[in-house]
């Protein structure tokens, strides 16, 4: 062979490794058949010979060999490379067992170990004339895409769709592809849960379409709904993806998502459903199918998607402006529109079809975003102090999804129609006509009417989202683990100046309102949002309904400051009502036994309130514990241990009895009056002390066990079953 004047001709490298799973491909004798067979020499049987017997070599030959059949047909295989049944085609029953093992995702190299050396032989052989007949035709060929390519980019559009129009389908999807790790690497997949989906979408699409006689040129016909009872029966999925000749591109992850769903049922099972649930998301989605009973979305449908444009899916423009005679589904994800709080107006025909044009339309909105954010947020243990959450509710001004819009609307529709409106651009926003009577677009429909007929409406529609928040409040305070109004409702309800005779003006100085952007924040907030965007129209404001809403917000919010002031204690940091306890003076050993719990629990409670108590009462008591046996002992208070302090409390206290649980407090107080103490005394901090934590409270939020603050506090901040077990 080295008398022979061929050089060795590499053969190119096929889009992945999974061809020798691992194995070293002997390229040296690839090279020489290749640079043989080129120069018609006659030592390319021996250099076969070679190859054949080597299996990596063998793999690599084939899936060339098979990539460049596709190449010449478009994305189809020949029938003589993978029809087993043909008996007279050129091809041997080798090589078309190991085409079909490379498009079912088979290990190719195990396979080719298992046949006879002739069989090996016979299928190189075949492999190597198919290459060599394609190769002349490969230059020169039609780059348009094939149809399989043009299936998997329609089902790569529709989960890119479907990550906008639906985030927890996105995150459902994330979730259940993490349950399948193990067996994902085990089958070597690097792709993601998209991945699958989209192949599995693009290999049935590529099903229907050939069953339906779709070409690429009549693409834009595919049927979606038609794909959709091949995805519920899994069995026929699994068929359908195994023999899916996939696009070269997909080489990375085709061959592992075929094992895996080959090997693991409920790995398939899990795509079927998500690929399911995205059709027939997508189809109740399409403009086409607003206003059509039994709609079948088809691929023209989206066709701008497909085909890289920027607009979004609509259907085609009439001739006129660019937007003229479009038309947009109804974004509802996420957004939420109460039910009217009245019924149509009077005085109208039931058929009276309403033409409307507003300036602005509010809209409330849960954003799946910040949702995800908040979690991981929540999950991050190197976050410290006050997690960094963000409102996941909002209010919105509503934009036209063609051009962005957020002004001036025209209203078309009858009281219990569906939602039509146009926008200044020419594109029409619709709501689906089998859209339940309390979705979306029904609900908002019926609020315009009903701010048309009568503008006061956008103050009477308001009235009770606001007796609900009021009715909240206070079932919150008959609660026993009620602390005070919640932080942030006593922010804003101390920030509003009630002193101001414009409440509309009061209201957006504290809220400063962010719309058109997103506003976000909790009940009260985006209700007196709203209420300030009603009261600021004069014909609301100046109204009888406006006046009565003026009034109840004011009501509310006097009432919340009055709770607030009440509870304002409560939110005192619990080193300042140490020091206030401290400050108050007595004898020196009082101010040294709390010099010394300032020092040992301040640092543990910089960062809490007073709340309910315990933690302040907690350190009170252990300064009188202190104060207590360092009297008795005549020795300094820095004297005495943790340990010393526990036997003041009697053996699983928080299990006492209550009688056994005051017989330990008045034990205490005893002991302080053998120290020359008056517990009467309104002069003697030492005595005040003692009386405060004399009390009996409940042990828990959860029981009707009580127990002297005394004992309560100082098990909380010292007992051995304590979260905070402060060591001193």
């Amino acid at each position: 062979m080295g008398a022979h004047q061929h050089g060795s001709v590499e053969l190119p490298r096929v889009p992945t490794d999974t061809d020798s799973e691992g194995r070293a491909v002997n390229e040296e004798a690839l090279g020489a058949l290749m640079g043989a067979v080129l120069k018609n020499c006659e030592c390319v049987a021996e250099h076969l010979d070679e190859v054949a017997a080597d299996a990596g070599c063998l793999v690599r030959l084939v899936t060339f060999s098979r990539l460049t059949a596709l190449r010449v047909y478009h994305g189809e295989l020949p029938g003589y490379m993978t029809d087993g049944d043909d008996r007279f085609s050129a091809s041997s029953p080798e090589l078309k067992r190991l085409v079909r093992a490379v498009t079912a995702g088979d290990p190719l190299v195990e396979l080719c170990e298992q046949m006879t050396p002739a069989e090996r032989r016979a299928a190189a052989e075949d492999a190597l004339d198919a290459l060599m007949g394609h190769l002349p035709l490969v230059e020169g060929l039609d780059e348009t895409g094939t149809l399989a390519e043009l299936c998997c980019q329609v089902g790569a559009v529709v989960i890119g769709w479907s990550s906008q129009a639906a985030p927890m389908a996105e995150r459902e999807l994330t979730e259940a592809w993490q349950k399948y790790q193990f067996g994902q690497r085990e089958a070597g997949l690097k792709g993601t849960g998209a991945d699958a989906v989209a192949l599995l979408l693009g290999a049935v699409l590529h099903h229907q379409a050939r069953t339906d006689e779709v070409t690429t040129d009549t693409i834009r016909e595919l049927v979606f709904t038609r794909a959709l009872p091949a995805l519920e029966d899994p069995e026929r999925a699994e068929e359908i993806l195994r023999v899916f000749v996939a696009p070269p591109a997909t080489e990375a992850f085709i061959a592992p998502i075929k094992r895996l769903a080959r090997r693991d049922r409920a790995f398939l099972t899990d795509l079927c459903r998500h690929a399911r649930h995205l059709l027939a998301l997508h189809v109740e989605n399409c403009p086409y199918g607003l206003r059509e009973a039994g709609h079948e979305c088809t691929v023209a449908h989206r066709l701008e998607a497909i085909s890289g444009g920027s607009q979004p899916p609509v259907s085609t423009p009439a001739p006129g402006a660019p937007g003229e005679g479009r038309r947009v589904v109804l974004p509802r994800i996420g957004y939420r529109e109460d039910r009217p709080a009245e019924g149509a107006p009077k005085g109208y025909p039931e058929d009276h079809i309403w033409h409307i044009n507003v300036d602005r339309i509010l809209l409330t909105r849960w954003d799946a975003e910040i949702a995800r954010w908040n979690e991981n947020i929540a999950d991050d243990s190197s976050i410290s102090g006050t997690p960094p959450y963000d409102n996941e509710t909002g209010l919105e001004q509503f934009a036209c999804p063609a051009c962005k819009n957020q002004e001036s609307f025209l209203v078309e529709g009858r009281w219990g129609d569906p939602l039509t409106l146009h926008c200044s651009c020419g594109v029409t926003i619709m709501s689906p006509i089998d859209g339940a009577p309390d979705d979306l677009g029904h609900c908002l429909l019926k609020r315009l009417i009903l701010c048309e007929a009568d503008p006061t409406y956008a103050a009477r529609r308001l009235m009770p989202p606001l007796a609900e928040l009021q009715e909240r409040e206070q079932n919150r305070r008959s609660s026993r683990s009620y602390l005070g109004p919640e932080a942030d409702t006593v922010a804003l309800a101390e920030a509003v100046d009630l002193e101001q005779d414009a409440l509309a003006q009061a209201l957006a100085a504290v809220l400063r309102p962010r719309l058109p952007e997103r506003h976000g924040g909790n009940a009260l907030t985006l209700t007196l949002l709203e209420i300030t965007y009603a009261l600021s129209a004069p014909v609301v404001r100046d109204s009888d309904d406006g006046r009565r809403l003026a009034q109840a917000v004011h009501a509310f919010l006097t009432d919340l400051k009055q709770e607030s002031d009440r509870w304002a204690p409560s939110r005192q940091p619990v080193p300042d009502r140490l020091q206030q306890w401290r400050d108050e003076g007595g004898p020196q050993v009082w101010q040294d036994a709390w010099e010394r719990t300032i020092e040992v629990a301040g640092r543990h409670f910089e960062q809490y309130q007073v709340r309910d108590g315990r933690l302040s009462n907690g350190c009170a008591a252990l300064t009188l514990a202190l104060y207590l046996l360092a009297r008795e002992r005549e020795i300094g208070v820095e004297q005495i241990s943790r340990d010393e302090v526990l036997t003041l409390i009697e053996p699983e206290s928080t299990d006492a009895t209550a009688d056994a649980a005051a017989e330990t407090a008045d034990r205490w107080g005893a002991r302080l009056q053998a120290l020359g103490h008056d517990l009467d005394a309104g002069d003697d901090p030492v005595a005040r002390m003692w009386r405060h934590l004399r009390p009996e409270v409940h042990v828990d939020s959860y029981s009707d066990k009580r127990q002297p603050a005394l004992l309560v506090g100082l098990t909380a901040v010292v007992g051995p079953r304590s979260y905070y077990n402060i060591r001193f």
